[in-house]
């Protein structure tokens, strides 16, 4: 099991999208999502695919919110495919 970046599935509010991906199927989703468009800042969850959702944080800017994604990445078992 790894975690890989999809940079093909961001854009609008999405500035982050990773996948745990275990033999071709995601167990797992990892976003960094903005809110600028509303005026908010950003946040961080991961979702699996059963719909079950875990907020990580919010933050003021975007650098600190994908510094925490990388952080849930790091304390995850799983390595990154991803550099």
């Amino acid at each position: 099991m790894h975690w890989t970046r999809r940079r093909d599935l961001e854009g609008g509010k999405e500035l982050g999208i990773w996948l745990l991906v275990d033999d071709g199927t995601v167990e797992k989703e990892l976003y960094v999502e903005s809110h600028e468009y509303r005026g908010g800042g950003f946040d961080v969850y991961t979702a699996i695919p059963d719909g079950e959702w875990t907020h990580e944080g919010e933050f003021e800017d975007a650098a600190a919110a994908v510094e925490r994604a990388l952080d849930v990445i790091d304390e995850s078992p799983h390595p990154s495919a991803t550099p």
